[in-house]
């Protein structure tokens, strides 16, 4: 049998795009990839509207927690992706094949009534959503 390709997901946080990322990618592509996901500054906690959203499409991350990326400097990864605009605080990542730079709305930066951020964190969900797709359902 072959091994899973290892993806590492980066963003600020750890607390949004990133663990949505990592979360779709291993509810759907689960059988061929390996998700990680980490945080350049980790939050204290995933966001609970990530949660939320993940949730509505029939994913459970409420036991997850944000990380760091210094625990994957060492790893070998076939793809790590960048889900943010993070500038001169993009990590290094000397050990994988593939570094994609691919920029998802910043959920925390949503504003306005739950409704409305939760509209907000759906669209970014639904974003990583369509690119996750795109990008893994056929490139094994």
């Amino acid at each position: 049998m072959e091994d899973k390709k290892k993806v590492l997901f980066i963003c600020n946080h750890n607390a949004g795009r990133s663990q949505m990322a990592e979360a779709i990618l291993n509810h759907r592509y689960g059988d061929r990839y390996k998700a990680f996901s980490a945080g350049i500054n980790p939050s204290e906690s995933i966001n609970s509207n990530t949660v939320e959203v993940l949730k509505e499409v029939g994913i459970d991350v409420s036991d997850k927690k944000p990380k760091g990326i210094l625990p994957f400097l060492d790893d070998v990864f076939d793809v790590v992706a960048m889900t943010c605009e993070c500038g001169n605080t993009c990590p290094m990542f000397p050990r994988h094949n593939t570094l994609i730079k691919v920029n998802f709305k910043d959920p925390y930066h949503f504003s306005g009534s739950k409704e409305e951020i939760l509209k907000g964190f759906r669209g970014v969900r639904e974003d990583i959503s369509d690119w996750i797709d795109e990008y893994f359902k056929n490139n094994s």
